[in-house]
């Protein structure tokens, strides 16, 4: 039922690459090709319903334990450095007096009367989450590994010998519990956390496994799983885009046995397309794109959560601008039946507006991200005609913007985009010279590499004007990118007075700026 099927309304064309014996054999044997991946095991289909009706007992919680829980609660919905060793402290020093009453209880060989028992904080799952839910939402570097020694206090006081008869089922870690610190590991800047992340969601599947009568309340969600794979795709570690893949296909295949609460959504896809982008790998665009059509088949088939966001496809075009072959598709040259990466690029946005239009959904309306990924996306094909390409998709956004779309709103970095792309032009332009052409042929090349430079001027011209309107919006204050791109490409075009006139207009301009 989660199968990618045909990726519903959206068409974009994807490269079929073509492997030979040598090229798995080498799979294998290179390291910085593949990961080690080890599926994870869960019980089969038919104990799902068995263990949606084994929850833990409800137990009894007295009145000095719910008001402790209350405080630990309202202190673990702090953002701030101070607030979770005050919470852990509170939880330890309950903890102590409830091991020194049991120890008590056991020399004495009698029992509490409920009179005293009822006086007693009894540190519980709820008691140990809070905590840990406080660790979660700390600023300190230290709060994930925190979080963890607390639930693995809980597993050890559950799990221990001393528990045999069943005096700390009390502190039985739950879902939340062990949520919570895969929170805290997904937010941590801590080199390694994303493992750190990963390894426990195995460790949360062995708990459930190993549980009797399989708790539900242990049993990991879309939650674990979602939290996992945005820890694992953002960590820009080595294959983190496809050890990201990977949980998510385990996750649809989880579903597929019966968990119906395996349901990733348009975050989570958002995330690993976003690690395609970033990982700067050769084909990173179509495996994004595969994603994003993957979501579109699982919208199709209703679920909601699913539905392709103007993140995503953002995502997805910049794993297309950012492709290595963006550039070696443009040499090698392509038929009139194949796009190269630009084209794929801009035929998402293509999508994304005929999409909005048609429905009205502001979660898939194009942004400034948008266009100017577009943009740079022609930017980095060095192609001919990526000045032109470019122009054509900034007229699109300023065209939205002047009819009352302030998500198109223009900034220096949509510019800067169009100049790169004109930029880019005019260096293919030049690389395509040929002493053997004739001179016609040469006089054109070198007309297109001056219109191009003009162009890059003018584009500059109109940001210095939007940028000094009152009100000086510092998004369109041109950087130092943007005059050194039009001043490489005046001096490319040999006009000399075009490069003196920049030169003074920064010296104007950026007085003016500071």
């Amino acid at each position: 039922m989660i199968d990618e099927g045909d990726g519903g309304g959206i068409d974009v064309q994807l490269d079929t690459p073509t492997t030979t014996d040598d090229d798995d054999e080498d799979n294998l044997t290179n390291p910085s090709t593949v990961f080690t991946a080890t599926p994870i095991t869960i019980t089969p289909t038919s104990t799902y319903i068995a263990a949606s009706i084994a929850a833990s007992p409800e137990q009894k919680v007295n009145s000095a334990t719910l008001r402790f829980n209350n405080r630990l609660n309202q202190l673990a919905k702090n953002w701030d450095d101070t607030t979770a060793p005050k919470a852990e402290a509170l939880l330890l020093d309950a903890l102590e007096k409830y091991q020194q009453y049991l120890t008590e209880e056991e020399l004495s060989h009698s029992t509490s009367p409920d009179s005293k028992r009822n006086h007693i904080i009894i540190p519980n799952t709820v008691s140990f989450t809070n905590a840990i839910t406080a660790w979660a939402r700390c600023t300190r570097k230290d709060s994930a590994k925190r979080a963890q020694a607390l639930l693995d206090q809980m597993l050890h006081l559950y799990s221990s010998q001393t528990n045999e008869d069943g005096k700390w089922d009390h502190v039985k870690p739950n879902k939340i519990s062990y949520n919570s610190v895969i929170t805290a590991w997904a937010r941590s800047t801590e080199r390694g956390s994303a493992r750190k992340a990963e390894e426990l969601l195995r460790g949360m599947y062995d708990f459930y496994n190993n549980e009797s009568g399989l708790d539900i309340e242990c049993k990991p969600d879309a939650r674990s799983f979602n939290a996992v794979i945005n820890a694992v795709a953002r960590s820009r570690d080595k294959n983190c885009a496809d050890r990201a893949k990977f949980l998510l296909d385990e996750m649809g295949r989880l579903y597929n046995e019966g968990d119906s609460d395996l349901l990733p959504d348009a975050l989570t896809f958002g995330a690993i397309i976003n690690a395609y982008a970033n990982s700067l790998e050769a084909g990173a665009g179509d495996k994004a794109a595969q994603l994003l059509m993957h979501m579109e088949s699982l919208y199709q088939m209703g679920f909601e959560n699913a539905k392709p966001t103007t993140f995503v496809y953002n995502a997805c075009m910049n794993a297309f601008a950012k492709d290595p072959l963006i550039y070696v598709e443009n040499e090698a040259g392509s038929n009139a039946t194949t796009l190269n990466r630009a084209e794929k690029a801009e035929q998402l946005l293509d999508s994304m507006e005929k999409r909005y239009n048609e429905e009205k959904d502001w979660r898939i309306k194009p942004d400034i991200i948008s266009y100017s990924t577009v943009i740079n996306a022609h930017a980095n094909s060095g192609s001919k005609n990526a000045g032109a390409n470019a122009d054509g998709i900034l007229r699109r956004m300023l065209h939205r913007y002047l009819v009352g779309d302030t998500k198109c709103r223009p900034n220096a970095i949509v510019f800067t985009a169009a100049i790169k792309a004109h930029s880019s032009a005019i260096n293919a332009t030049l690389s395509g010279l040929d002493d053997s052409e004739d001179e016609g042929s040469k006089l054109q090349k070198q007309e297109q590499i001056k219109a191009s430079a003009k162009r890059c001027e003018d584009l500059l011209q109109e940001l210095c004007l939007l940028y000094q309107l009152p009100g000086n919006d510092r998004s369109l204050k041109p950087t130092s990118v943007t005059f050194e791109l039009v001043t490489g490409a005046l001096t490319l075009a040999e006009d000399w007075e075009g490069v003196e006139r920049i030169a003074e207009l920064r010296e104007e301009g950026m007085a003016q700026c500071d």
